[in-house]
């Protein structure tokens, strides 16, 4: 059973998890609605297919990228003064200043581990709902870190999203990550650390925006069909469905990636302990 937190689950934005939790969210979702939806509708899996190369497909979001620091390394930027700056000069001259010293030793320099850009395919599943005519009345689409982190993967799905607002095709965008730049919005900054972007075609340009952030409950929203049709849904079920897997690893014992703020860190930490997923602190 997943644990019972009362909205999202934050150490499921892991990027070794978010790939698997997405897939599955979208299936749930998809399961749910094909029960759920007036006869005159059906929900269908559609997939978005390109591909990356060079610094996008290092993207946080494929598994297996390990440079062996841990997760307080690379977040703790609290003492700017803890260590050298390395810029790029510095680095370079670091670099010269030990390959001479090297060379002047007799020393064979040891070969470094890196990473080479590798073109990575990327299929990334969403949904439509449509009607009996076989056409697309509503697109939903849950948000993953190739569509929100500077790069091709985000170029590609700003230009899809721009063509369903120029259409009459109603659109969810349902984010769960608190990383990275949300998409672009016109209106006031609202705060929060997780999004559903509600886009009726009829109400464009104006279209209804959800947040809430990691203590809050996920809100119900309701799906626009046609006319007057709509379906008010609940998106817990479906996060929970995703989660209903032992083969889901997840450790409890480590703070979330990305981190949280201070103040729901220390929520969190009694959560767990209430949850039994944590030792109590003695």
């Amino acid at each position: 059973m997943p644990i019972p937190f009362p909205g999202m689950n934050p150490y499921l934005e892991h990027p070794d998890l978010w790939p698997t939790v997405h897939q599955r969210f979208v299936i749930a979702l998809s399961e749910i609605l094909k029960h759920r939806l007036p006869a005159a509708y059906r929900v269908r899996l559609k997939e978005h297919r390109y591909q990356v190369s060079g610094e996008d497909s290092l993207v946080v979001g494929a598994p297996g990228l390990d440079w062996g620091q841990d997760t307080q390394t690379l977040t703790d930027h609290s003492s700017p003064l803890s260590g050298p700056i390395n810029t790029p000069k510095t680095a370079a001259i670091q670099k010269n200043t030990t390959h001479l010293a090297h060379k002047a030793r007799g020393i064979t320099p040891r070969p470094i581990s890196v990473l080479v850009p590798v073109p990575q395919k990327i299929h990334e599943t969403y949904l439509e709902i449509v009607n009996d005519a076989e056409e697309i009345v509503t697109v939903i689409e849950i948000l993953s870190p190739k569509k929100k982190r500077p790069g091709r993967g985000r170029d590609l799905y700003e230009r899809q999203r721009e063509a369903i607002f120029g259409s009459d095709i109603h659109f969810i965008e349902i984010d769960l990550l608190r990383g990275w730049e949300p998409s672009s919005i016109y209106g006031p900054d609202e705060a929060g650390d997780y999004r559903i972007l509600v886009s009726r075609s009829e109400q464009r340009p104006r279209a209804q925006l959800f947040t809430w952030n990691v203590l809050e409950p996920i809100p119900a929203i309701t799906l626009p069909l046609t006319g007057t049709d709509e379906l008010l849904i609940e998106l817990k079920p479906a996060l929970d469905q995703a989660c209903d897997r032992t083969d889901l690893l997840v450790n409890y014992q480590q703070q979330p990636l990305p981190p949280l703020r201070f103040e729901e860190a220390l929520w969190l930490e009694t959560f767990l302990q209430q949850v039994g997923m944590r030792p109590c602190a003695s």
